[in-house]
């Protein structure tokens, strides 16, 4: 995908974690108007690397729009093959760079009153998503929207200088402080 933006994100993978989803597109204008997109939408493309043996195992498609209200929404579509059935947590996580594992540092979660640490804040950082459900099969698919990034420049941007990873987790999320 090509862009207008003069940054680069990372690719780096993750070990240990079940699967990584990580931001290798740049966003950009969309060009296309085919499929309801309009002329300021913003769109990145993420590959979803296995963290056994970093092959790819899906991918995802984020694209960001205006609401009614002017509200940047931001609609993610994922599809995975290959991991254990049953739910799994899905967080945006700080960094794209995940060599350790702690090198994606903490839950995606900005501002003045944010705390990364996934347990301070849960459920309420800007990171967290829905679970996604594997099949018996091994393949899922996620399809959810969030106001709490933007993909565009700002203080809620996903594609600032060293990127999001987008984590999917070994155990699905309670959306309660201390996984209770």
């Amino acid at each position: 995908m090509e862009s207008n933006r003069s940054h680069k994100v990372r690719s780096p993978r993750l070990r240990a974690l079940y699967g990584l989803f990580l931001l290798v597109g740049v966003a950009a204008p969309a060009l296309a108007h085919e499929d309801g997109e309009t002329p300021n939408d913003v769109t990145a493309v993420a590959a979803i690397m296995s963290c056994d043996d970093y092959t790819r195992i899906g991918t995802a498609h984020l694209r960001e729009r205006a609401s009614d209200e002017l509200v940047k929404v931001v609609d993610i579509s994922m599809r995975v093959r290959r991991l254990t059935p049953g739910k799994h947590a899905v967080h945006i996580h700080e960094t794209a760079a995940c060599m350790p594992c702690s090198a994606a540092q903490g839950h995606f979660d900005p501002g003045p009153h944010g705390n990364t640490n996934p347990d301070a804040n849960h459920p309420y950082h800007a990171g967290e998503l829905v679970n996604i459900d594997i099949r018996e099969n091994g393949r899922g698919a996620l399809f959810t929207l969030t106001t709490r990034v933007s993909l565009s420049d700002g203080p809620l941007s996903l594609m600032d200088e060293d990127g999001s990873a987008f984590i999917i987790h070994l155990d699905p999320d309670t959306y309660c402080p201390d996984g209770a």
